[in-house]
């Protein structure tokens, strides 16, 4: 007799007891069964509110708590039209021999079916069928944002429920309130961020290597390791095999269960368990690539000797010079897409703070810079009083008064590809006003400039709070404001990468309009721009 395979798909947002007591009565009725995780790349809206990978945990969660091990997990993504979408339940019903197909989807599956005259060459079931549970993933949402704790007992299976009260339900608050990452359409990617702490010199070390220079977005730029997600692939099998294919390293995971997941990192052999950090997407093509798409991001902090794993490392085509990045460099290092930002939100997961080793200037409320020094992650956590130079580089043109803007980094941890000053910078324990503007306009721009070529405009206090990714950010500066007239070609400025993508020449009335309408893409403090116009005005009559 031919073997059974059934075929469930749902979305399982988030999964209760009434898709606990169906799939537990398909894996027994059925030789094997096939569980697939509908809008896999759908997230951050109220009605798809739970990442794919968190699904598949819950589902792995519910399995092993039946004992049962015939299942298969696959995620399926939305397509443009019904009958692409059918097209994939076709390839996937051929790619396990399924003989029977499980969806109580009536409105968007059955109906559309019947509505087409098209038939799946397989037995269908109505998991309601037989069912007396009288909820649904609609109604354990809604009681999560409720608050009804009492009333979720009822509805979830008690193996899932830490996880459903803790990550889970931050997911479904944080997407009805417009918290939430959503997918950009396009193609979608994974990344693995490899940390290994060297017990050896007791300093922590990522994992690095250089994009081949034919690559499509980002030739010869440094990255993490990552690929494309292929059909019906899992994003964890998706990360194992990009860091299996690009580095030559083995991450096996033995608990999918979990987050993280229990693994082991080899040739090595320590614990290196998964961490899902994330989803990354933007509709700007500057961070995310011409693709469109996203990554959704895992990460692994092991206990290893550097020395040890370096014989092992090889490198592929897609990723070549490999190498471990120690993290005091990490401020100085520019990475492809968002994975700058990836790897900072990793490092916050694990408890790890980086610095870049400079000391701001620690000023008092009398304006003076008191002698002592704060770190850049405390004074912007803390809001500490700070000293800053901002520099506005100036020209006459045939409209008027033109501005030299610089695009800052898209890695930058507030208002990235934003625009901004024509260069700023912190004022160093070790340094004054003065010394700094003139140090950032070599390093931002390659600008080298004489001090007395710089005219100090005035002097304020700057302070803004912001929230950029969701981490609060505080920003209290004693500002030095000075002015630089000079006719600078753009294309002829050395850019720093970490801090400046481009640089640009706008209209100061267009400049004026913009910040009166609040654009987003200006960062400029709109009334420090209004006394640097009048002082430029002053000066140019």
């Amino acid at each position: 007799m031919k073997p059974t395979t059934v075929f469930a798909i749902g979305r399982w947002m988030p999964i209760h007891l009434g898709h606990k007591a169906f799939l537990t009565r398909l894996a027994r009725t059925y030789d094997r069964l096939v569980i697939g995780i509908g809008s896999c790349y759908e997230n951050g809206t109220p009605r798809n509110c739970i990442p794919a990978v968190e699904r598949e945990k819950l589902l792995y969660r519910m399995l092993r708590a039946e004992g049962i091990e015939n299942a298969v997990i696959l995620p399926v993504e939305d397509r443009p039209t019904f009958e692409e979408w059918i097209a994939d339940v076709c390839e996937i019903c051929r790619l396990y021999d399924v003989t029977h197909f499980c969806t109580g989807n009536k409105e968007d599956i059955l109906d559309v079916l019947a509505a087409k005259g098209m038939r799946l060459d397989v037995e269908m079931i109505n998991p309601e069928d037989g069912s007396d549970f009288p909820y649904h993933a609609t109604d354990i949402r809604n009681a999560i944002l409720m608050g009804e704790w009492e009333r979720l007992d009822a509805m979830i299976p008690a193996e899932i429920k830490p996880m459903v009260l803790d990550g889970v339900a931050k997911e479904i608050r944080a997407a009805n309130e417009g918290r939430g990452q959503a997918f950009i359409p396009g193609r979608q990617t994974v990344d693995l961020i490899l940390l290994v702490r060297d017990p050896s010199d007791g300093k922590t070390y990522l994992l690095i290597g250089k994009r081949d220079e034919n690559k499509i977005d980002f030739p010869s730029a440094w990255a993490i390791p990552g690929c494309g997600i292929a059909p019906f692939e899992s994003p964890i099998d998706a990360a194992l095999r990009a860091f299996l294919s690009e580095t030559g390293l083995t991450l096996k995971v033995t608990d999918r269960a979990k987050e993280p997941c229990d693994g082991r990192l080899f040739p090595v052999d320590v614990d290196a368990p998964l961490h899902f950090i994330g989803i990354y997407a933007s509709e700007d093509k500057r961070i995310n690539g011409s693709r469109g798409g996203g990554s959704q991001c895992f990460a692994v902090l092991a206990e290893a000797r550097v020395a040890d794993l370096l014989p092992h490392l090889h490198a592929s085509r897609d990723m070549t010079e490999l190498r471990f990045l120690d993290l005091d460099a990490l401020y100085a290092q520019a990475l492809a897409f968002d994975q700058k930002h990836m790897v900072y939100d990793a490092l916050s997961r694990f408890g790890i703070t980086v610095e870049n080793g400079e000391e701001l200037a620690v000023f008092g409320e009398d304006g003076r810079p008191t002698g002592e020094g704060v770190s850049r992650t405390r004074a912007h956590e803390e809001g500490v009083l700070h000293g800053a130079s901002h520099t506005y580089i100036y020209r006459r043109d045939e409209g008027g008064i033109s501005f030299l803007l610089q695009r800052r980094s898209g890695s930058k941890d507030s208002y990235p590809l934003c625009l901004d000053i024509s260069s700023a910078g912190h004022v160093e324990r070790t340094s004054d006003h003065l010394e700094t503007a003139c140090r950032e306009l070599a390093e931002e721009l390659g600008l080298t400039v004489a001090p007395e070529a710089l005219t100090h405009a005035f002097t304020h206090r700057v302070f803004y709070e912001s929230a950029p990714r969701g981490k609060r950010f505080l920003d209290a500066e004693v500002a030095a404001v000075y002015l630089l007239k000079a006719d600078v070609d753009v294309s002829t400025l050395s850019l720093q990468p970490s801090e400046v993508c481009e640089a640009v020449w706008l209209p100061a009335d267009e400049i004026l309009c913009r910040l009166e309408a609040n654009d987003a893409e200006l960062s400029l403090v709109k009334e420090e721009f209004v006394r640097v116009l009048n002082a430029v005005r002053e000066r140019e009559k």
